[in-house]
């Protein structure tokens, strides 16, 4: 039986998938090939001379998240219908570094590059979470296994019984 056509909400979501897509691959080759100008822009400039092994570590967990992020949207580009929840990592990564970066900011005061982090993720990860929930009105996922609510279960009936036995020829 032939799939219906793509709905205009899924291809939206596939359409922001995409450009986000190509966004976060450029951002991880800006961070993975110009750690300096990355280091620069998130210190506006206060540092001084080669970052160190610190600043490097956290370039490298920058690079692995962009590009982990950037993969879900293609994933979910890919096949909007059936992958849609294949963004979903995004809108975590992008809650958690919003969270984690106002915690820090809370607890050590201002801090240019985590309110930068706040200011870019955290509307970020609420634009993807709302191109999601338009992805497919009305469908609310179930557990593998699970049968949908409304639908009736019906009793599995037994296989009928086969004798085995052992013949002479």
């Amino acid at each position: 039986m032939p799939q219906p056509s793509v709905s205009p909400q899924e291809k939206r979501l596939a359409g922001f998938c995409r450009f986000f897509a190509v966004v976060y691959f450029a951002g991880a080759a800006v961070f993975a090939l110009a750690p300096q100008l990355t280091f620069r822009a998130a210190t506006l400039g206060a540092a001084a001379g080669p970052p160190g092994p610190d600043a490097q570590f956290w370039n490298v967990l920058a690079v692995a998240m962009m590009t982990a992020v950037g993969t879900a949207c293609l994933v979910t580009a890919g096949n909007p219908r059936e992958r849609r929840h294949a963004v979903l990592p995004v809108v975590v990564a992008k809650l958690t570094a919003s969270g984690v970066a106002a915690a820090h900011l809370i607890a050590s005061g201002r801090s240019p590059a985590l309110i930068a982090v706040v200011a870019a993720d955290l509307p970020l990860c609420l634009f993807t979470l709302a191109i999601y929930r338009m992805a497919a009105p009305g469908v609310r996922s179930a557990a593998v296994g699970e049968a949908p609510s409304e639908a009736p279960v019906a009793p599995m009936e037994e296989p009928p019984r086969v004798q085995l036995t052992v013949s002479k020829r």
